[in-house]
């Protein structure tokens, strides 16, 4: 009798991703984006129309798949997210920029070419600094940083980078603390990006171009810095410290400046979630294995006590430009040591 040596195969483990839908540029004091429909492209049997909050939550996904959000709202354009494979702990948060039809106009407008919609897709992502994110009033961006796409896009597709005041340039060489640079006129495919500085390592990222799309990896889930493989949802378990603690506060103190200065609840209490656990995310992915580990810790800190004690929305150095300046210094020997690993 022939015995069966095979093993069974392992059983399916589910987690959940969630995230919000927020309006690029003005993300953290604008209004969230309800009644947006989101999608899974790999998963069409889902789907999420987010309230008020504009949060929105799947559950069900199976680990190790992929998953490319796409997000439809009124007054903003089709658009989606870059490709991104599920840990174990899901995807805590999933934050996602769109951009509004009359701003979208406005950028096609400063193009050498037009965009072509009916043929291509456009391609942004922003090059995010340690803790580079859309929920606090920060600049998110490593300027510096010059990217490619692989298959090799056409000259005049880009990369096109986003100047200081967040205004594409055809003439920045590379990015600028904004962070942000796009590619138009892609055609449809896969896509990978990658990003280049010296003295440092970045993650890839995946794209599914589609025409008509705008495909948008907003800080974190685009190119990031010194973090080669991220979990998005690394910081999940982790317990509350010295440092989660003043992130903590951060995030509550920008719902309340924000929400008197609009006069209006504009920062939900999803959002305060979203972001707290946006910098559990940020302490867990730093590598304790680095002499300069508790350096840019302990700077990055002094920057967000800092910050939290201003209501001010601007996203200048001007604010706590000490604080600033130091975790910016501390940053360039953290990623030193990150990319001699």
């Amino acid at each position: 009798m022939a015995v069966s040596c095979t093993p069974p195969e392992p059983e399916k483990q589910y987690t959940s991703i969630e995230g919000d839908i927020l309006p690029f540029t003005t993300e953290v004091a604008g209004k969230r984006v309800s009644g947006a429909k989101v999608t899974i492209l790999e998963r069409p049997d889902l789907s999420f129309t987010t309230g008020e909050d504009a949060h929105f939550v799947f559950d069900g996904i199976a680990v190790g798949t992929d998953v490319t959000l796409v997000v439809e709202a009124a007054g903003f354009k089709s658009t989606q997210t870059a490709t991104l494979k599920v840990g174990p702990k899901g995807i805590h948060p999933f934050p996602i920029q769109v951009v509004s039809n009359e701003l979208y106009e406005l950028l096609a407008a400063l193009m050498p070419l037009a965009p072509q919609e009916d043929r291509f897709c456009a391609i942004a992502t922003t090059a995010a600094r340690f803790g580079g994110g859309l929920y606090v009033a920060l600049r998110q961006g490593m300027p510096g940083v010059q990217v490619l796409l692989e298959p090799a896009a056409r000259p005049e597709s880009g990369p096109i980078y986003f100047n200081d005041d967040v205004i594409p340039d055809k003439n920045q060489p590379s990015t600028s603390i904004d962070g942000g640079v796009l590619y138009y006129r892609v055609p449809p495919g896969d896509y990978v990006m990658r990003a280049s500085k010296a003295g440092a390592v970045f993650s890839e990222v995946r794209f599914k171009c589609r025409a008509g799309y705008v495909v948008n990896a907003g800080p974190p889930l685009g190119v990031m810095a010194h973090v080669k493989s991220p979990d998005h949802s690394l910081g999940v378990e982790r317990a509350a410290d010295e440092y989660s603690e003043v992130t903590d506060a951060l995030c509550e103190k920008t719902a309340v400046c924000v929400n008197e200065r609009e006069m209006s609840e504009n920062y939900k209490a999803a959002t305060i979630v979203s972001c707290k656990q946006h910098f559990r995310n940020t302490w867990a992915f730093v590598d304790e294995a680095c002499a300069a580990s508790s350096l840019i810790k302990e700077k990055a800190k002094a920057t967000y006590e800092c910050r939290t004690a201003s209501c001010a929305d601007n996203l200048g150095e001007d604010v706590c430009p000490d604080q600033e300046a130091a975790f910016r210094a501390a940053e360039e020997v953290y990623a030193a040591c990150i990319a001699s690993r």
